[in-house]
């Protein structure tokens, strides 16, 4: 099996990483954006060493928003990501499965009803070591602590305490994380 077309899309990768450097965007070492990331950010947005946008990933942050993805951590293929004017902070070691939904800020309803004028917005903290499988989508004022799985097409939509699986629409938990050995 010939290697040279995964070095050629990592030297791609490291490359746009790079030019991303260029318009702004704090990035550490050996950071990787794939083809078809749609990325615009705010000051202070950052990226960690050896992280990775695959390809087809959206972030959208406008005005005093910003967003931070910790040291070795990725967002798979087709995440969509609306930080808006609000703040994401991603920690380190954090795998998020193809298809997430995050969302800082949020169409609500309020007291008269209408969705098209009324916003919930809040950060989302997603901590380190935590995995979030296929297709969750997270709500604005969500907490993920450390140590957590998030199963897939789950909905994210207050605070998951560490140590634990979660799953289902709201995610609750399902069972405690299995010791290291």
């Amino acid at each position: 099996m010939a290697l040279w077309p995964y070095r050629l899309e990592a030297a791609a990768a490291r490359l746009r990483a790079w030019a991303w450097r260029l318009r702004g965007l704090e990035a550490g070492p050996a950071t990787a954006v794939h083809g078809g990331v749609r990325l615009r950010f705010g000051a202070g947005s950052a990226l960690g060493a050896r992280s990775v946008l695959y390809r087809d990933v959206n972030i959208l942050v406008t005005g005093e928003g910003r967003f931070r993805i910790g040291r070795d951590s990725h967002l798979a293929p087709g995440a969509y990501v609306l930080v808006g004017g609000q703040t994401l902070d991603i920690g380190d070691d954090v795998a998020i499965g193809p298809g997430l939904m995050l969302f800082c800020e949020s169409n609500d309803a309020g007291p008269q009803g209408l969705f098209r004028t009324q916003y919930r917005r809040a950060p989302v903290r997603i901590g380190s070591n935590v995995f979030i499988g296929a297709r969750v989508t997270v709500l604005p004022g969500a907490v993920i602590e450390d140590h957590v799985v998030v199963a897939a097409h789950a909905v994210v939509g207050g605070r998951l305490a560490s140590g634990w699986v979660y799953g289902g629409c709201p995610a609750r938990p399902l069972r405690p994380l299995a010791a290291a050995s």
